[in-house]
């Protein structure tokens, strides 16, 4: 029988992107599992694609109990990989994340339980079963809130867990769960310089419900952790990896001045301040105001990420739940040009109802956006996500379901966009969205000349460290049409 000294647990994930962003969910699990479970952190193995293989690194640890997270975007890559590994690992295998946590009825047969929302304490409870039964069958779970499984009778939902009210009650989330290689020295562009990056998350939620995202949906009400939680987070990350750039993950950083005014008390008082290069965080174009450019300012925040999303009036109200103007965006970036921060953004193409016309005046606001000293902006394909607008009019229309093919959902998806109306020419949309696809590169462009002449040698290194993964990612941005 296991016990908490010899329980081996993997936490798995397969999602990759260019930026490299650690798995940031598994590691407050782990953390979790480790601090308040009270099993031995060398027991719990974080695996991820972007620094090692997984199904290698799975056959060496042999865990007892297999948990993966699954953004819908990889969710079939997920399945597909659950079941390859499924006769080498006879092991209880169980599915958190937001995929699951907003569509619990499309939990495969692969998986014995899901968890729905916020994962810490749902999983410990089936950690805590494990350690008492032995295993993790469908007869143990009727009291446990927040999960999903087969029983005889078919798929069961339970009650959603109430969310954590005081998330200060969390343990700060240890980094050290994940390859020291996320934390060595690596180009940030956008301030055209070097640094390591700690990954902060201050909050958990939004207050907004943009029709498009379904995160907000996962994470339920906004919550805030405490400014010294968040100092001593970003202490730790300085103190472990000499942590000189923060990384903001929050939906909604800058939610008030005053709550950036507090952060940065908190931060002076750890020392914080005097010691990091900038922050990265995600503003709101209908909150900014001179106010609260002043804080943002104060608290050494460089680089703000809108979600300007459309340069059309109509459609951004829509997409926006009416909380944000294009005025409102343009007047974004001037206030940024205008305390030197550096503007950077999203914009979205092909949504439902969007015309020919619409999309035009997003290329034209890609054109205001640069002659603003915009930094980067990129753009994708509107694609519907579970809990969401989006999802329910592509079910409406048959582009989506419980079971569908999950590979089929990519911001990438140019030549069958799922929510393109039917009115729309498919060959017009693609040549209007690459249109702004080749504005937006050049901003791209110009933003890795300005990295590679301020660190030349860094830069070199670089490249010549990794010329699997640099060159691919520059010629994508030379060449891309």
């Amino acid at each position: 029988m296991k016990n908490r000294d010899n329980l081996r647990i993997a936490l798995v994930s397969l999602q990759q992107d260019a930026e490299r962003i650690p798995p940031v969910g598994l590691v407050y699990i782990a953390t979790y599992l480790r601090d308040v479970v009270g099993l031995r952190g060398e027991n719990i193995k974080i695996l991820e694609k972007n620094y090692s293989n997984v199904e290698e690194d799975l056959a060496r640890f042999e865990p007892d109990i297999i948990a993966f997270t699954s953004m819908t975007v990889d969710y079939g890559k997920i399945i597909r990989f659950a079941k390859k590994i499924r006769e080498r690992f006879d092991v209880p295998f169980v599915l958190g994340g937001v995929h699951i946590s907003t569509l619990p009825q499309s939990l495969d047969k692969i998986f014995d339980v899901g968890v729905i929302g916020e994962g810490e304490k749902t999983f410990a409870e089936l950690v805590e079963i494990y350690l008492k039964k032995g295993s993790l069958s469908s007869g143990e779970f009727e009291d446990v809130k927040g999960v999903v499984f087969f029983d005889k009778g078919g798929l069961v939902v339970n009650p959603m867990r109430e969310p954590i009210a005081n998330l200060d009650e969390l343990p700060i989330p240890d980094f050290k769960f994940v390859d020291k290689s996320y934390f060595r020295k690596e180009e940030i562009p956008g301030i055209s310089d070097i640094g390591v990056k700690c990954y902060l998350i201050s909050s958990r939620g939004c207050p907004y419900r943009c029709v498009f995202c379904s995160t907000s949906h996962f994470w339920g009400q906004m919550r805030l952790h405490s400014p010294d939680y968040t100092a001593r987070l970003v202490k730790k990350f300085m103190d472990d990896f000499g942590s000189d750039y923060i990384k903001v993950m929050d939906d909604l950083f800058t939610v008030s001045p005053q709550r950036l005014r507090e952060l940065k008390a908190s931060f002076e008082k750890y020392g914080i301040l005097d010691k990091i290069k900038g922050i990265e965080c995600q503003p709101r174009a209908n909150l900014m105001s001179d106010e609260l450019c002043v804080a943002m300012k104060d608290l050494k925040i460089r680089i703000l990420n809108f979600g300007f999303e459309s340069g059309s009036e109509r459609m951004l109200k829509w997409l926006k739940n009416g909380s944000v103007s294009v005025e409102m965006n343009k007047k974004a970036i001037l206030l940024c040009k205008k305390y030197g921060f550096y503007a950077y953004g999203s914009l979205i193409y092909g949504s439902p109802g969007e015309t020919i016309e619409d999309m035009e005046k997003t290329n034209e606001f890609i054109d205001f956006a640069s002659r603003n000293n915009a930094r980067y902006i990129w753009s994708f394909v509107a694609t519907p996500f579970p809990k969401t607008q989006f999802w329910e009019i592509a079910l409406e229309r048959g582009k989506v379901s419980n079971d569908m093919d999950w590979d089929l959902l990519s911001h990438h998806n140019l030549d069958e966009p799922l929510l393109l109306d039917d009115s729309v020419d498919k060959e017009e949309f693609k040549r209007v969205f690459l249109k702004g696809r080749r504005k937006l590169s050049m901003l791209k462009i110009k933003l890795i000349k300005e990295f590679v002449m301020n660190n030349p040698i860094r830069a070199s290194k670089m490249v010549l460290t990794e010329p699997m993964y640099y060159f691919p990612r520059l010629i994508k941005q030379v060449f891309r049409q």
